[in-house]
């Protein structure tokens, strides 16, 4: 770290946030990082940066003979770095990203060298272009150094020599009746000590609500589900853009206009009650929604209030969602909502003012944010900041989401194309296999495990007896196989481990593949693990494999209906299979079965 530091006022350090928050509007990189330089011409120190993973960051500081700074020095123009891996001096700024890459600009004021702007990964994956990048950059740099120059914060004894500023010198504190800064609330939950500045958004007019009335279902208690007469199987998730407001936008068609119904992610649910609890708390808002929109799934609109909302207020939300996507059917949408007092009466009337927000759009979904008030007032512009704030936040975390998502997809991908590769040595295996995954995954879901283990049994349920294209085809033929063919057959887990080791999931994907045939009782193989030590994997998988091989007569046994089996999987709870997840497979499969 520098001797000496730069101590910035609220205001300077607002307007270097929202010079740096152009980059990625302008620029669409979705990675920045502000440096300036400290007193005594040490270095220089980070004093904004957006878009780096969570528990990640950019150096605090650079001195001036480290190899960037030094290059920098040397181009003293906007230089582009597409390719990383020549490039050491940028590994520090790799956090989170396998190909990382660059566009870094040296700012100057009056000649003098007094800032680095860092921008990292284009939006959708793209290369950074000096010729078509650099243009906007320069100004964004320019429009900086005036502020700079504004606030006094290089001169003195030499020309670009840089002051300690105090936060009394420029910022006097926020007038009584001020909302408090998103930067403020982000403090509580950045990773690193410095935090996270915000970008001021520029105002829009508040949009009034129309007087929609329409019966809809009942209130909310806590976490509550509307229109979900199926129960709430299955769910799925692209990239991102800048969030804007919007008044009159209305989404184009999706990509799938035959869309199943979906779920979102609990982690992802819980993440937007924080957000929407926030703005409750620091304006007057009476609810705050939220639509994922997906190219292959109708997810449900999720909505946050501080009071229970009356079945008109509830249904006025689903009529402001039709009107911005109009491509999806209004009996198609469901709720789910959660309030903070569930025990108090519910709020009635109507909404009278909402703001909505265009939060990420691509060609494969649009992500729709919109706050709501019952009473008649615009939105003021300290609380358009606070909700755009925030809004930026959101939709930056699910841009991750997406992307984490599209890197799921390509692992199954790999899998389906393993099980391709054996159908020829033995041809029952993939349609086993996929039966087994679809229920694996519908059951996880069920059990509310975190987006990454239904991630992990999907693939490893797709994978889980790979192990037998290593075996003999004729062997495993047979009607019959004698006691050293059985014993071939068990080290199957064994052989998929060894086989997939090298491919390097993500997940416990391997460790929940060898321990599919491990018993809750201990008396399973290969390692005998008993109860919790099995992971919750494994015993999904080795319960649905255990009713896919029941249900579709698999060898030479005939099928059974599933009530049948279920009655007799009932018979092994606590002995071959773990209670808590055979009861919830029960649940499962019987609201499968009325339904059907």
């Amino acid at each position: 770290m520098p001797a000496s530091s730069l101590i910035l006022g609220e205001a300077l350090a607002n307007r270097c946030s929202q010079v740096l928050y152009r980059c990625l509007e302008e620029v669409g990189s979705t990675k920045g990082a502000l440096y300036l330089r400290v007193p005594d011409g040490v270095g220089f120190q980070v004093v904004s940066f957006y878009g780096w993973p969570r528990g990640t960051r950019p150096p605090v500081s650079l001195p001036l003979d480290h190899p960037l700074t030094v290059r920098a020095q040397r181009e003293r123009r906007t230089f582009v770095v597409n390719d990383a891996s020549e490039s050491p001096e940028l590994a520090a700024f790799g956090q989170g990203g396998e190909w990382p890459r660059y566009l870094i600009t040296p700012v100057y004021l009056q000649g003098d060298w007094v800032g680095l702007l860092i921008q990292r990964d284009r939006i959708k994956g793209g290369t950074f272009d000096a010729d078509r990048d650099g243009p906007p950059t320069v100004a964004i740099c320019e429009d900086l150094a005036v502020s700079l120059k504004e606030f006094h914060l290089y001169g003195g004894s030499g020309a670009g020599s840089p002051l300690t500023v105090s936060a009394a010198d420029f910022d006097a504190g926020p007038a009584p009746g001020d909302l408090p800064t998103a930067s403020a609330i982000i403090d509580e939950v950045a990773p690193v000590p410095e935090r996270l500045l915000p970008v001021v958004g520029s105002a829009v007019p508040a949009i009034r609500a129309p007087e929609t009335r329409l019966p809809s279902s009942g209130p909310a208690d806590q976490e509550q589900l509307h229109g979900f007469p199926g129960g709430q199987d299955g769910y799925a998730a692209l990239p991102w853009e800048a969030d804007r407001t919007l008044s009159g936008w209305v989404a184009p068609p999706p990509v799938s206009p035959e869309r199943q119904h979906g779920m979102m992610p609990p982690e992802q649910r819980a993440f937007f009650w924080e957000i929407a609890g926030l703005l409750c708390q620091i304006l007057s808002a009476s609810a705050v929604a939220l639509w994922v929109e997906d190219p292959e799934e109708i997810r449900p609109i999720l909505a946050f209030s501080t009071l229970p909302l009356s079945p008109e207020l509830q249904q006025q939300i689903l009529a402001h969602a039709t009107f911005h996507l109009p491509a999806v059917r209004e009996t198609d949408l469901r709720l789910i909502t959660r309030t903070e007092m569930p025990e108090v009466p519910e709020l009635k009337g109507a909404f009278a003012t909402y703001m909505p927000l265009l939060l990420n759009e691509t060609p494969q979904g649009h992500d729709l944010m919109m706050v709501f008030r019952t009473e008649d007032h615009s939105f003021s512009i300290t609380e358009i900041e606070a909700i755009q704030q925030l809004s930026r936040v959101l939709g930056l975390y699910l841009q991750e989401a997406r992307l984490h998502e599209r890197y799921h997809h390509a692992f199954l991908s790999v899998s389906h194309r393993i099980l391709q590769s054996g159908e020829s040595r033995v041809p029952t295996l993939r349609p086993h296999s996929l039966a087994t995954a679809r229920l694996a995954r519908d059951l996880a879901l069920r059990l509310e495990l975190a987006t990454e283990e239904v991630e992990a049994v999907s693939i490893a349920a797709i994978l889980h007896d790979v192990g037998l294209l290593l075996l003999d085809p004729q062997m495993l033929a047979k009607p019959q196989l004698t006691e050293e063919e059985l014993k071939k057959v068990r080290n199957h887990p064994e052989l998929a481990a060894v086989f997939l080791k090298d491919l390097r999931f993500p997940f416990d994907v391997v460790k929940m593949i060898r321990h599919h045939h491990e018993r809750w009782d201990g008396h399973g193989y290969p390692d005998g693990l008993r109860e919790t030590a099995i992971p919750i994997g494994s015993r999904i998988i080795g319960l649905i494999e255990a009713y896919e091989v029941m249900t579709s007569g698999k060898g030479y046994r005939r099928p059974k209906g599933f009530r049948q089996v279920l009655a007799e999987l009932q018979n092994e709870s606590g002995s071959q299979f773990d209670p808590t997840v055979l009861e919830a497979f029960s649940e499962l499969m019987t609201r499968k079965g009325e339904r059907a």
